[in-house]
């Protein structure tokens, strides 16, 4: 009968904890730092008088290396491979940037290719064109799926090229046709169109 209660215990307090908690953040005014969990109200005093505030952590964080700038999901893990590679992480979604030099000339197919060779795909993937409508203008790339071990995974590439910019940039779709969870790919896919710059 304990046991039984401890177990009902547990698992409440795991449904309890299954939010992830807030950001801790730090607010420096006047060379003093106040510490608020986001979202938490504070007081704050202006010219004399004491203001309610609230921080408030946004879900993007802005990605600003190289010439290229875009918002993404805050949850995503970042990881960086010196000197110009961008990983960027979700649970069903990537986005991976990487800047070459011009005369590399690499094309969206030739990235394509090298996926597919890199993570032992059987046969060539068949291309579809495919397009991202920015705020500095369309893009033209080219998605394929890359099947491995009877795993598919949808990849989107399109070349970034504009003044000193030159750059590849990989959106992968790894929730194998699952819609509930291709929601995440979708909205990645929308950010950076919306928010896209080089």
């Amino acid at each position: 009968m304990h046991r039984l209660s401890l177990l009902a215990l547990l698992g409440t307090a795991a449904v309890a904890l299954a939010a992830e908690p807030p950001a801790r953040l730090g607010l420096e005014i006047g060379g003093t730092t106040i510490e608020v969990d986001a979202g938490q109200k504070f007081n704050l005093v202006v010219d004399g008088k004491s203001q309610a505030a609230r921080i408030v952590e946004l879900p993007t964080r802005r990605f600003d290396e190289g010439g290229i700038r875009f918002d993404y999901p805050r949850h995503f893990a970042w990881e960086h491979d010196p000197p110009s590679m961008w990983t960027l992480d979700g649970n069903n979604a990537v986005l991976i940037l990487t800047r070459a030099e011009r005369a590399d000339g690499s094309t969206a197919a030739d990235v394509l290719d090298g996926m597919a060779d890199s993570l032992g795909g059987k046969r060539r993937a068949t291309y579809r064109k495919v397009s991202l409508d920015t705020r500095q203008g369309r893009l033209e790339g080219l998605e394929a799926t890359v099947d491995v071990r009877g795993f598919g995974s949808r990849n989107e590439a399109y070349v970034l090229e504009r003044g000193d910019v030159f750059a590849v940039l990989i959106l992968q779709d790894s929730s194998d046709g699952d819609a509930a969870d291709a929601v995440e790919f979708k909205d990645l896919r929308a950010r950076l169109a919306a928010t896209l710059e080089f």
